[in-house]
């Protein structure tokens, strides 16, 4: 059973000032905290309604207080943030100022999916450890090179690299292929806005092509994300 410390330390995690502070995260549910684990992060706190192995048992009224989800699911965890780093990439995800928690999880699984261990966000996207965000990655958090920077930051550490924007404007993606670039950065923007104006100086705009006369203005972010991280794999 949960002390009352550790459930005082997993309340104050549902905010995101507190898990950058603390540099920790939850995670909820037996097949992502195994995905977790598997991937060699280490609980500092592990507890389930069962038998999960090595937590320690908890009551399903507790665990429903606790959880940081609409409908609790058998075992919650407290994680430290994963130290992963990858080697020198030569493609990367940058993602700005998405700031849906769930796109911004697809992605990041997607990141995974397609090879892409570098990722960057901007400082406007959502938290990549807030429990909705966590939930989509399904483990990925932990095999992923995760950086918050700022566009300076960005432009600065690389300068050696292509950046491809996507945009509803630009030339269309599938004329273009990886082995075209030494080094390239895929730019992923907000849903509502798109790529902020100052992408411009830094690179390439690269657009899907609607294949139809339908009135739908947009991909969502995390569809298109696929579609362009498959194509330059």
């Amino acid at each position: 059973m949960p002390s009352l410390s550790a459930q005082k330390l997993i309340r104050k995690l549902r905010q995101r000032k507190y898990r950058w502070q603390e540099k920790l995260f939850v995670a909820e549910g037996p097949k992502l905290v195994q995905d977790l684990m598997d991937s060699g992060l280490k609980p500092l706190h592990l507890w389930s309604t069962n038998n999960f192995p090595k937590s320690e048992i908890i009551d399903l009224d507790l665990l429903s207080k606790l959880s940081h989800l609409s409908s609790p699911n058998e075992v919650i965890a407290v994680f430290p943030f994963p130290t992963f780093t990858a080697a020198k990439s030569q493609k990367l995800l940058i993602l700005d100022e998405v700031n849906d928690p769930g796109n911004l999880g697809t992605l990041l699984r997607t990141a995974d999916w397609f090879g892409y261990q570098k990722v960057i966000c901007t400082k406007g996207t959502a938290d990549v450890y807030n429990s909705k965000t966590v939930q989509s990655t399904m483990g990925s958090l932990a095999r992923l090179d995760i950086d918050y920077l700022s566009f300076e930051e960005i432009k600065e550490q690389y300068e050696s690299h292509r950046f491809l924007i996507a945009d509803m404007q630009g030339e269309d993606y599938q004329n273009l292929k990886a082995d075209d670039f030494t080094n390239f950065a895929l730019v992923m923007g907000s849903e509502s806005h798109g790529p902020r104006e100052y992408w411009k100086e830094l690179g390439l705009y690269i657009t899907i092509p609607k294949p139809s006369e339908s009135t739908i203005d947009s991909l969502n972010v995390a569809v298109a994300g696929a579609l362009i991280m498959q194509h330059f794999s």
